[in-house]
């Protein structure tokens, strides 16, 4: 992609500074160069943003799974594995799976959203296991996204590890690679001295999904939220973090953290364990729980599988409240991730009574969520601008190498910016959606939502200004 070197520059009453304070100002981009902040500015500006609008620094999403993957060679299967593949029908995998969902989709699903840089999951055919793979596949990344893509690489039993990076544990998922015991711990171990992130969804360890449907009878909308419930969350985290320690990792993530219980294990642990324990919130967990999906039409609860399960609404509010009191009393090492999962319809339906393919296509509704938080729980705009820019964007940084420094709205840094209307009502249309993000398989659990606030007009992606109010569209 050709880049232009024109700046534009963007003025407005509202622009968010790192201290929390509003300031008045100019700001210019310019493609792939750095931030100019001119505060108290009255210059004239190509975009005059109005007096109800707000420049706060692009969001970091940490967490989503955009499923596209290089095609690699036979050549390169036959040395990096996986080993005994295959080939043919690899490729057919690889193929099928990028048709469903592309680095494109996503990138402009991230930008109507306001998020200028995502952290992509490595849980694809051919993923991204060992170092060569994971720079193979970082490079087709980073050549097909409109920003920057960081990509976890994944871990697998007798997969090198990559010193400087973070490691993607699957074993902890359901329906993920599901390795337990001894296998786990030795996968660990290869990552000694090195960080890692998990998913915290694991199984009950002593019944299935069917024997569990069988046994309780749950309503459908509640089967995965009555299965991965807290108590399983829980000793995920719990497992996990002993098996952390026993490895000697320098630092343990946990993802998607869908309940305040949770939360709370996370914080407590710190006091006790010899590595960092950074911590990321679901953010739809602080939407929906199990009594709002019980209010849904049936038709949108059905495509609104969690794992982690939903929370109850009393364990919500205590995921809010711990959040809040968290990230004001000044930790710089929680976060929000959408988990952005883009599984098309047909993955979600019900086979033989069990749901289908879990998570939700979340990240182009990002806003709405923070909106949430602000209208309904008193967050301050500063208090999200921490969760879901400045705390992520340093997370990031630890195992990337952004072009300027990130987290801070300064002259002379990366010039990533969410530009938004805060106040603006706002309501899910699918087919709008499904063009301008050139997603054929679009659809939204926030659905006939309504109450819903705030519109993303500009998006800005290290210098380059998309208008996000319609079809991203590059600016300049």
């Amino acid at each position: 992609m050709s880049v232009s070197k024109t700046s534009l520059r963007i003025s407005s009453r509202n622009i968010h500074l790192d201290d929390g304070t509003l300031a008045a100002g100019v700001v210019t981009c310019a493609p792939g160069e750095p931030l100019k902040l001119e505060l108290g500015s009255s210059a004239a500006a190509d975009i005059a943003l109005p007096d109800s609008a707000h420049i706060a620094l692009g969001r970091f999403d940490p967490h989503v799974h955009f499923r596209e993957t290089a095609i690699p060679t036979p050549e390169e299967v036959e040395e990096h594995g996986p080993e005994g593949a295959d080939y043919d029908n690899l490729v057919a995998n690889i193929k099928s799976a990028n048709a469903l969902y592309s680095i494109r989709s996503g990138c402009l699903s991230a930008l109507k959203g306001g998020v200028c840089a995502v952290g992509a999951m490595g849980n694809t055919p051919w993923g991204p296991v060992g170092p060569y793979r994971h720079s193979r596949i970082q490079k087709h990344y980073t050549e097909q996204a409109l920003f920057p893509i960081v990509l976890w690489p994944r871990m697998e039993p007798g997969a090198a590890a990559i010193p400087g990076h973070e490691g993607k544990d699957f074993g902890s998922t359901f329906g993920g690679s599901g390795l337990t015991g001894q296998v786990r711990r030795d996968m660990f171990e290869l990552w000694r001295g090195q960080a890692v992130s998990y998913h915290n969804d694991q199984a009950r360890p002593n019944e299935s999904l069917p024997e569990f449907k069988k046994r309780i009878q749950p309503d459908e909308v509640l089967l995965h939220h009555e299965y991965f419930n807290g108590d399983t969350v829980l000793a995920c985290q719990s497992e996990t973090m002993a098996l952390a320690k026993e490895a000697g990792l320098s630092s343990l993530l946990a993802r998607h953290i869908p309940t305040g219980p949770a939360l709370q294990q996370i914080l407590d642990a710190r006091k006790e364990m010899p590595y960092a324990l950074p911590a990321e919130i679901g953010l739809d967990y602080v939407y929906w729980c199990r009594e709002r999906l019980l209010t849904q039409k049936r038709e949108t609860a059905l495509i609104n599988y969690r794992r982690p399960a939903h929370p109850s609404r009393e364990d919500q509010l205590s995921l809010i409240e711990i959040t809040r009191d968290a990230i004001r009393s000044g930790d710089t090492t929680i976060f929000f991730g959408t988990d952005h999962a883009p599984h098309a319809p047909a993955a979600k339906k019900f086979k033989d009574g069990l749901p289908g393919a879990p998570g939700t296509r979340n990240i182009e509704h990002s806003l709405q969520f923070y909106g949430e938080l602000v209208y309904r729980y008193g967050y301050t705009q500063h208090d999200i601008d921490r969760l879901a820019a400045i705390n992520p964007a340093k997370h990031m940084a630890q195992f990337f190498e952004f072009p300027y420094e990130v987290g801070t709205l300064a002259d002379g840094a990366m010039a990533n910016l969410a530009i938004f209307d805060p106040e603006t009502p706002y309501e899910v249309d699918e087919q709008t959606l499904a063009a301008q993000l050139e997603d054929p398989h679009y659809h939204s659990a926030m659905k006939g939502e309504k109450g819903l606030r705030g519109k993303s007009l500009f998006t800005v992606a290290n210098g380059r200004v998309w208008d996000v109010s319609g079809t991203p569209t590059p600016l300049n």
